[in-house]
């Protein structure tokens, strides 16, 4: 019973032709890995911290942004659904008993995942696919149905979701835009791909029949606007795109010229993203309306991926196979060209996401003139924290959106750094810039 489960939800696209957009130059590279099993759920709290999960209990981490990883005592064998942190101590795993009767085991680490503690899940009839965080305290799991935590994961409460023919349908995967409003998405295979929102914390949720086949992902781009994919298992019928511009309470359904499924689905810039779907990649460089298929290296599957910033994304999958992107350039509207230099380092904000204030910082070599400014998703110079000459070492600078913006929403923002006239290099300039998510 659990074996034909997992076959139907990591059910890999069928295979086609693929049409390269890079053709000797994709970005995406394979590194090492440690594992064969199959890696099925990739999460990373900033550049350089990441966790990878799948099949066999197997859990990996890495600290140095994936040129080595680890693996982590899970204490289970089974196959592992998904694997969240809310910083770089707390995280929650999922798996299911492979022995009767078949309930859901939470695992939690509080050290990074040095050491995992399983418990067995309050509801033994729920099979529960899907966890998120917010912080340490507050999180949501998801599976045969909804149900909310405000102490870290010990006790869970049964969230409410409207009564209609698609609200009992499994769900994968949590998205919010904040702490009050976000999605769960998820189906059953050839008959509903479902979304299901809250605008009230996750007190209630409504549930919404989308598409012909299970949802794996939503990408929410800011408070009106969100998307997905969706396809046949079977490889039968084409993709679909599925948009909202109203905060999710309407969708509209494109069919695209493409077959598979989307396991995963990331933007690495405002217009630039990119979907997990298989053997493939999906890319779209105009805001998800166009979509083009992207050969993976080897073709290798994958299941999973992430972009830590700007020019930083990873993918895992089958074999224990993990995927790299290191892009050469940022994000539009902020500045296309970027200048390495050994001169400086740019660090990941804590924490991030955050909800009031997070700590940027970075690190000089020399003494330099310095400019740290921070965009909205649209490329607006909304803030400059720095700018100035500055000594050498290492400098932390505090940002709060309240104090900078009249009304801040929740979203994504970029911080980038501009350092000119060092005293190494008096003519160059040198910038750098990373990704953070702020969550009111």
């Amino acid at each position: 019973m659990i074996k034909t489960i997992i076959i139907l939800f990591y059910f890999s696209c069928v295979s086609g032709t693929v049409f390269s957009l890079f053709a000797q130059t994709n970005p995406w590279k394979k590194l090492h890995s440690p594992v064969n099993s199959t890696l099925r759920r990739l999460v990373f709290v900033d550049s350089l911290t990441g966790w990878a999960a799948g099949s066999d209990g197997v859990i990996i981490h890495t600290t140095n942004g994936g040129t080595s990883w680890v693996m982590q005592n899970s204490n289970v064998h089974t196959f592992i659904t998904d694997i969240f942190f809310a910083n770089n101590n707390n995280g929650w795993a999922l798996t299911l008993k492979d022995t009767f009767p078949f309930n859901t085991v939470i695992l939690k680490t509080n050290n990074g995942g040095d050491t995992w503690v399983s418990e067995n899940f309050q509801d033994a009839s729920a099979l529960m696919r899907t966890v998120f965080f917010f912080d340490s305290l507050k999180g949501f799991i998801g599976g045969s149905y909804i149900a909310r935590t405000s102490d870290g994961g010990t006790t869970w409460t049964r969230a409410d979701i409207d009564s209609n023919m698609v609200s009992g349908f499994p769900i994968y995967k949590f998205n919010f835009y904040s702490q009050k409003f976000g999605y769960a998405c998820g189906g059953r295979i050839d008959i509903a791909g479902v979304v299901w929102r809250t605008n009230n914390y996750g007190l209630n949720w409504t549930a919404q029949g989308i598409s012909a086949d299970e949802i794996f992902d939503i990408f929410i781009l800011d408070s009106l606007h969100a998307i997905s994919l969706s396809g046949d298992p079977e490889g039968l019928y084409a993709m679909a795109k599925i948009r909202t511009t109203d905060g999710g309470l309407n969708w509209i359904n494109e069919y695209l010229d493409l077959f598979g499924l989307s396991f995963a689905i990331d933007f690495r810039t405002y217009k630039e993203g990119w979907s997990a779907s298989g053997y493939k990649f999906l890319f779209t460089s105009d805001r998800g309306n166009i979509w083009s298929e992207v050969e993976t290296p080897d073709r290798s599957v994958i299941f999973d991926l992430q972009f830590t910033d700007a020019r930083t994304g990873y993918a895992v999958g089958q074999d224990g196979v993990i995927l790299k992107l290191k892009a050469p350039f940022e994000p539009s509207n902020v500045e296309d060209k970027v200048y390495p230099s050994e001169d400086f380092v740019l660090y990941q904000n804590y924490p991030n996401p955050f909800n009031s204030t997070t700590m940027i910082s970075y690190q000089l070599v020399v003494n330099s003139n310095v400019t740290l400014r921070v965009y909205d998703l649209h490329g607006n110079e909304i803030a400059t924290p720095v700018d100035e000459y500055v000594p050498a070492g290492k400098h932390k600078v505090e940002f709060n959106p309240e104090s900078n913006i009249k009304k801040p929403a929740s979203g994504i923002y970029f911080y980038q750094l501009r350092i000119r006239g060092s005293e190494m290099n008096s003519e160059q300039v040198y910038t750098q810039t990373k990704k953070m998510i702020y969550l009111k």
